[in-house]
């Protein structure tokens, strides 16, 4: 009897787990939204691969759509995206891409922040993650598409140097690759 006790709840267990994987996606009706996130000393950046723009330490993103976060790190220590209001946390690394599935399911702007203390400037690693409509999402991406700021390598260069409570900025384009090429550079190196 213990042993058939055992076995149905590991079983349960087991099932149950699975469901809750951070690396399985989000069943939804609804087409998901990839935001690829690189964690930087101490900001961060999002790319709206879809889109072609570029955000640091905001994102908006419409609600009740899942979101697909590719995370990784670049000339800084290991970090963690957290936005506690949406669901738990996870590594971002040097190197490494990682995923996070996440879903709004109200309108509002949530706190995030990183999870790991990563020196000096860690207090300031924040960010706002808004969930809107689904036109307020597509007005907000046709807006950063009027920004004079261009994501390009020598832009992404300054962008890497490390900096203290960063407020928010935005890019009209993106180099379509450069999440690709951040995990790249260090592969290469090895």
């Amino acid at each position: 009897i213990p042993s058939v006790i055992v076995l149905i709840l590991g079983f349960i267990i087991w099932k149950d787990t699975h469901k809750l994987d951070q690396y399985r996606p989000i069943d939804s009706s609804v087409q998901p939204i990839t935001i690829q996130v690189v964690a930087l000393r101490w900001k961060w950046l999002f790319i709206y691969p879809k889109y072609g723009i570029a955000t640091v330490n905001f994102i908006q993103f419409p609600e009740k759509t899942p979101i697909n976060f590719e995370l990784t790190a670049d000339e800084a220590p290991m970090n963690s995206l957290w936005i506690p209001a949406l669901g738990g946390q996870t590594y971002a690394m040097t190197g490494m891409s990682t995923k996070l599935h996440l879903m709004a399911d109200n309108l509002g702007d949530f706190n995030g922040s990183a999870a790991e203390l990563s020196g000096s400037g860690f207090s300031g690693m924040k960010f706002i993650a808004r969930a809107s409509t689904q036109s307020d999402f597509e007005s907000w991406v046709q807006e950063v598409k009027q920004s004079s700021k261009v994501l390009d390598s020598a832009e992404y260069e300054r962008l890497i140097l490390p900096s203290e409570n960063n407020s928010a900025l935005y890019y009209s384009s993106t180099d379509g690759d450069l999440y690709n090429k951040i995990i790249n550079k260090y592969i290469n190196n090895k």
